[in-house]
């Protein structure tokens, strides 16, 4: 038996859905488990090289195309029934150019000269989502690029076949979605689009239109203090996808003690993108989302100045309807310090409820704390949260990167000034109080380390890019992959975010 959260989130998670022509929009109302096909796993094919000498891939490399018309990437999906499938394409583009590819299935062409703009870097990487009919059983997704430039290097395909929707489901207020409403007059601009909605402080359901019925699109999305919550996506002329979001909105908006700026009372909402379409946008309140509150640093927090970004203001972008993360990490905290200072632990505190998840990561600012101290004042943040109903989940902290050779030295592993190798402490912990542990130093050491003293510089940030050398802050891509291994840790350990992974 679902519950109210977990209905709310299946109903949000179905309603990104195609409009074209005339704009009748079709619910997707049941949706089957994503399915993902690596660009290098047979049966897909690759007009080019399988390689792995650009960081951020997934699985064990990508397709390195021919640059040539016509060099394809070609995939064999399964389709449980036939229905209409949303495809989420991973690409990097490392060029400023477009690189279009028509998208062939079953041999004929779903979408001619789908867009696969720049992403910056090769090692960027960006997904774009498209929509197609699938026959039951075995399909052939073909990217053929159109320009003698050749493909975006591929990395993966993400398949999802919805079912359609039955007469009943399709009566459900919840389930049945509209003709896009327009944009609203808070919004103003084109490129970018800024929509600023007079809220107050609390969570909101937001719903935007994004494509335009008269031309091509390239539209990401962003909240507040530069929380991504969509990519940038590709829609055809004709064609507006509806989304569904559950944002948090506080004030300060960033960091609770206003470090770096305030931001701006309210909700603002950013649509960029190369070209940014919006056919629509709704901001109402939500209604019971599960909130994962998020305690920490500097490394977690959510950034409002470029180009430092914390793994919690990524965690969003993973996130369905339904769920909502509140993040209340602040730089220069340790674990007293969060505990003692009105603006953070006080204020975060009164506002948890019954089995929402609050995750929680110290360390880098306890170089000098005991570890009678430190597990001292996690105990006490894990007893409150308890107290008001939540479920606690202790995060290890993410390594610095300070190589000795071709390993981390004991201080980019959180071995502090006093001796105390903070990570096993609440490793520890954990395991006393029966208390879950993500144990995001060893996922984020293994990840560091493998990628080596010159790669793993992208994760953090560089002069040569970022204007700033800093080996334990991230750069956007460091954020994200850290927000990656967060994931991977809440999958792990089956907490009830699960249930509204993206």
């Amino acid at each position: 038996m679902l519950s109210r959260r977990q209905r709310v989130a299946l109903f949000s998670a179905c309603a990104a859905v195609a409009v074209a022509g005339a704009g009748v929009l079709t619910a997707a109302v049941a949706s089957a488990a994503v399915t993902r096909y690596e660009a290098e796993t047979a049966p897909a094919t690759c007009d080019g090289v399988i390689e792995s000498n650009h960081a951020g891939y997934s699985g064990s490399g990508f397709c390195n195309g021919n640059n040539t018309a016509g060099a394809a990437a070609q995939f064999t999906v399964t389709a449980s029934a036939a229905g209409t499938a949303t495809i989420a394409v991973r690409y990097a583009n490392g060029t400023t150019a477009n690189r279009p590819a028509d998208v062939l299935v079953n041999g004929a062409v779903a979408q001619s000269g789908a867009a696969f703009n720049g992403t910056g870097a090769w090692t960027t990487w960006a997904t774009t989502t498209l929509t197609a009919s699938l026959n039951a059983g075995s399909n052939t997704i073909r990217l053929s690029p159109t320009t003698a430039a050749g493909l975006a290097n591929i990395d993966y395909l993400d398949v999802e076949v919805g079912a359609s929707p039955s007469p009943s489901a399709t009566a459900s207020p919840t389930m049945t979605t509209s003709p896009p409403p327009g944009r609203p007059a808070q919004c103003t601009g084109s490129s970018p689009i800024t929509c600023h909605f007079a809220v107050s402080p609390g969570n909101y359901t937001v719903t935007a239109w994004i494509g335009d019925r008269a031309s091509a699109g390239n539209t990401s999305m962003s909240v507040e203090a530069r929380r991504r919550i969509l990519p940038a996506v590709a829609t055809a002329a004709g064609t507006i996808t509806q989304y569904v979001f559950t944002i948090n909105v506080r004030q300060p908006e960033a960091q609770p003690t206003g470090q770096g700026g305030t931001g701006t009372s309210g909700l603002t909402i950013t649509f960029a993108g190369s070209a940014p379409k919006l056919s629509g946008l709704t901001v109402q309140p939500a209604s019971n989302p599960l909130v994962v509150y998020v305690a920490g640093d500097s490394t977690v927090c959510d950034q409002i100045l470029a180009p430092w970004a914390g793994w919690g203001q990524m965690l969003p972008l993973r996130v369905a309807a339904g769920a909502v993360v509140a993040n209340y990490s602040d730089s220069g905290e340790s674990s007293g310090s969060f505990l003692s200072n009105s603006a953070l632990f006080p204020t975060m505190r009164p506002l948890i409820r019954s089995n929402d998840l609050v995750l929680i990561q110290f360390g880098h600012n306890d170089k000098s704390t005991t570890a009678s101290t430190f597990r001292g004042n996690l105990t006490t943040m894990i007893n409150q949260v308890r107290a008001r109903g939540g479920i606690p989940v202790l995060v290890t902290p993410p390594v610095r990167r300070r190589f000795d050779g071709n390993q981390l030295d004991a201080t980019a592993r959180h071995i502090n000034g006093v001796g105390v190798n903070l990570p096993a402490e609440m490793r520890s912990l954990g395991s006393s109080l029966g208390v879950p542990v993500i144990d995001l130093t060893a996922k984020s050491e293994a990840l560091v380390e493998s990628m080596g003293p010159t790669n793993s510089a992208q994760l953090f940030l560089r002069q040569s890019v970022d204007g700033v050398t800093d080996n334990t802050h991230f750069s956007e891509y460091g954020a994200a992959r850290m927000a990656d291994l967060v994931v991977q840790g809440i999958r792990e350990r089956n907490l009830s975010l699960v249930s509204y992974l993206r």
